[in-house]
């Protein structure tokens, strides 16, 4: 499958944007913290339909899965996941959390959002 960015979400389209699995979480963290990630789309709410809707919706860090929800056309495509940051000695570092979201009939979407380990 090849993936889909969307250029900014300020200059997007509205098929962008309920396609975009926009990642919502603080942009710091403490080495070690768990905190929330909130994944929905990006402002334009995608269809819920039996022929239209998100299939699943995904969170990586690098290429290592964290979680994932997998969806039916009866489920808003917006999900909750709580993580941990990486241990102590992370400090400084930087984790990148890409999100993806798989549109049944548009294919599969991706947003990055980098969190910098304190």
């Amino acid at each position: 499958m090849s993936c889909t960015d969307a250029k900014t979400m300020v200059e997007g389209t509205d098929f962008e944007k309920k396609h975009t699995p926009m990642i919502e979480c603080k942009d710091t963290v403490k080495a070690g913290e768990i905190f929330e990630v909130k994944i929905h789309t990006a402002g334009v709410e995608h269809p819920i339909e039996d022929g239209h809707f998100i299939q699943f919706i995904e969170l990586k860090v690098g290429n290592i899965p964290l979680a994932r929800a997998d969806l039916t056309q009866y489920a808003k495509p917006e999900v909750v996941f709580h993580i941990k940051a990486p241990s102590e000695g992370h400090e400084g570092n930087v984790m990148k959390l890409t999100a993806y979201a798989y549109c049944n009939l548009h294919g599969i979407w991706k947003y990055e959002k980098e969190i910098k380990i304190e």
